[in-house]
């Protein structure tokens, strides 16, 4: 597999992407968002929905896009941290839990 760099896209190009509800189309795109965007607010309330998504693939994205935002932006909201817990007990995705977890607190103040 070849890593490749999620391509930068708007929040008007992400909303219609989250829209599709396709798991293979909504990953990259919460992950490029949590890479590129500079409103962390508007990216935070699209990773918070997807945390509670029934497909394990998106909600390991969404807890990797939450990593992602606390070395970019040096702040992740009470409200990631709180469902990032309770995503703890979920097997399919507790590994990428336990990583935004530990990049929250290196990397991150509470917002």
């Amino acid at each position: 597999m070849e890593y490749r760099s999620p391509e930068e896209i708007s929040e008007e190009e992400a909303e219609a992407i989250f829209a599709t509800g396709e798991p293979s189309e909504i990953c990259p795109a919460l992950i490029s968002v949590a890479l590129h965007l500079p409103d962390r607010e508007w990216v935070e309330k699209h990773i918070l929905a997807f945390l509670n998504h029934e497909d394990p693939d998106v909600r390991r994205c969404a807890a990797v896009s939450s990593g992602h935002m606390a070395r970019i932006h040096g702040a992740v909201g009470q409200g990631v941290l709180d469902a990032l817990r309770l995503l703890l007990a979920d097997s399919a995705v507790s590994g990428a839990v336990e990583d935004a977890m530990d990049d929250i607190e290196m990397f991150a103040r509470r917002a």
